[in-house]
């Protein structure tokens, strides 16, 4: 495109923005490093279509399947499979900075420093994607709407979901002084009212955040039992799996409620190309006449539950 041809457009769209672009391999390693930067995107699923909706498809099989056989003979019965699909739609996230000019000339690192702050934005990026994930929901109205109302996450999707069985009252388990505190009970009535063919997938996680897991530790050390001097001691390894179910650590998390499910239930969905800019004083008058370099990353992402009905929230605990 010509300098003329770019002054008659009143909007140069993305067919024009080509070189904006990272290339598949630096698009895949970006993809790789969210992923790999957050506790919670590590273990659950990631799908990267180039649609912008769509549908990911599960299949499911029934029970007591299975029938006598006869030599010589059929009787015409066939198993049966169900298909069913869960929608996306993915939203347009970007994240922009500036850095003067003076930065990299007064700083010990000098140039490399563009380096470093690549990687602590993305960085950022994968930690806020994370909370988007869990903490998202577009009918926020506070502090952090602006940030909140992208989308709606997993802890929102949840919430009106038609898991009524599932969506336990933490507050109200063991009653008087001791209500809402995390203790023995609270993963027992938890695991009950998961159902019992999500108990064999073997992957189930109790999700937490930091702060919950460590108060399940105090009440613990509070009776005095091998298991409350172990954690004393820094060696509260059978703390870490109530139930024999491990727990996953999610610092995003609040405080006040735990989720028990199998993560690769949670589906994070990448529908665009990873585009990441740079622009500095050079082709841009703004930025040469404040000495500074701008740059942006632009991503198209969702998140889905792919079964709602395979999930517990255990919420309203006691503050820790």
């Amino acid at each position: 495109m010509t300098r003329r041809q770019a002054l008659a457009k009143a909007t140069v769209t993305t067919s024009d923005a080509a070189s904006g672009l990272l290339d598949p391999q630096q698009g895949n390693a970006f993809i790789r490093k969210l992923k790999e930067k957050t506790a919670l995107a590590n273990v659950i699923r990631q799908e990267v279509r180039t649609a912008t909706s769509g549908e990911i498809n599960k299949i499911a099989t029934g029970s007591r399947i299975i029938r006598g056989a006869t030599e010589n003979a059929d009787d015409g019965y066939r198993a049966g499979a169900t298909f069913d699909t869960v929608g996306f739609t993915t939203r347009k996230l970007r994240l922009p900075w500036e850095v003067t000019e003076d930065v990299f000339h007064e700083n010990i690192e000098r140039e490399g420093l563009e380096s470093t702050l690549m990687d602590e934005m993305t960085t950022q990026f994968a930690l806020d994607l994370e909370d988007l994930e869990i903490n998202g929901d577009q009918a926020d109205v506070g502090a952090d709407a602006a940030f909140l109302n992208i989308n709606d996450g997993i802890l929102k999707q949840i919430v009106t979901s038609p898991i009524a069985a599932r969506n336990i009252n933490g507050g109200t388990i063991n009653g008087g002084a001791g209500a809402g505190v995390l203790s023995a009970a609270h993963f027992f009535e938890a695991i009950y009212a998961m159902p019992n063919v999500y108990r064999r997938s073997g992957n189930l996680r109790w999700i937490m955040s930091p702060n919950r897991k460590i108060s399940w530790w105090e009440q613990t050390t509070l009776r005095a039992t091998d298991a409350g001097e172990a954690a004393l001691l820094g060696n509260g390894e059978l703390l870490n799996r109530p139930l024999g179910i491990p727990i996953l650590e999610v610092p995003a998390f609040p405080d006040n409620l735990i989720l028990l499910a199998d993560p690769r239930n949670f589906v994070r969905v990448i529908s665009w190309q990873v585009r990441r800019k740079k622009v500095t004083g050079e082709t841009d008058a703004t930025l040469a006449a404040k000495d500074k370099r701008f740059y942006i990353f632009f991503l198209k992402h969702d998140i889905i539950i792919e079964e709602r009905d395979a999930i517990v929230r255990l919420h309203s605990l006691a503050a820790v």
